[in-house]
């Protein structure tokens, strides 16, 4: 089995599970890094919002690979927002309450298609997602260290 095709399983396998828990869901989830709020998750019907406050926890979530910026890390979500998309399913995901990107149904990309090459995935606010590939990599080189 080719390295694609255990990707797409183990990605379609875990949307599912969001989709069920997502899906009619509403709520807020707060996940702490030593009594910090890290991540907020807000469920709302068939979307999910990912606030990313304390960018350390990128640090727990960017292990697999370092050297790849957040542009070419998003090529790579396309797929992703496909599966997303199928489901109806939207995650937005904030940084520190300012939105950043949409994947899957509720994206609607202008530009930022010829970025991602996907229309699954918009960028809501370049800013916001430079400043979050900033957090990443400074994040990663504290971790060298």
């Amino acid at each position: 089995m080719s390295q694609e095709n255990k990707f797409d399983e183990g990605t379609t396998f875990v949307l599912e599970k969001i989709a069920n828990i997502v899906k009619g869901s509403s709520g807020k989830l707060c996940i702490k890094l030593k009594d910090t709020t890290a991540v907020e998750l807000h469920f709302e019907g068939d979307t999910l919002s990912v606030d990313i406050i304390e960018p350390k926890i990128l640090g727990i979530a960017d292990q697999v690979d370092s050297n790849a910026g957040l542009f070419e890390k998003l090529r790579t979500a396309r797929k992703v927002g496909e599966i997303l998309n199928d489901k109806g399913l939207s995650i937005s995901i904030l940084r520190k309450g300012k939105k950043a990107l949409s994947i899957g149904r509720e994206a609607t990309p202008t530009i930022s298609s010829f970025i991602t090459q996907s229309d699954d995935i918009q960028i809501d606010s370049i800013t916001q997602v430079a400043k979050l590939n900033r957090d990443i990599k400074k994040t990663n080189v504290h971790q060298i260290k």
